[in-house]
């Protein structure tokens, strides 16, 4: 799939997207609390900062002071609460 996609939207698109997650990844580091609380699950505020002209973001939470990015999702089409609920069963 995600071959199929590529040639589809091409290498323009492909470094656009890139460039967004890794610019997306600065800005959480540099002001992670500027960042939207999306949800709070076990004691775990998790937040959210979207990519500019992508249908993704990328979930975080913080812990003692670091910012942990949990993975960036094509928001659109997932239980992002649930897919939490599975990845923060092992981190407590």
């Amino acid at each position: 799939m995600t071959a199929g996609y590529r040639e589809r939207a091409g290498r323009d698109v492909a470094i656009k997207f890139i460039d967004q997650i890794e610019d997306c990844v600065a800005f959480i580091a540099r002001r992670p609390q500027a960042c939207a609380v999306y949800t709070q699950l076990d004691g775990k505020t998790f937040r959210k900062w979207g990519l500019k002209d992508f249908p993704v973001s990328m979930f975080f939470r913080l812990d003692d002071g670091d910012t942990i990015i949990l993975e960036a999702l094509y928001a659109h089409r997932m239980n992002i609460a649930e897919r939490f609920g599975e990845t923060t069963d092992d981190d407590s």
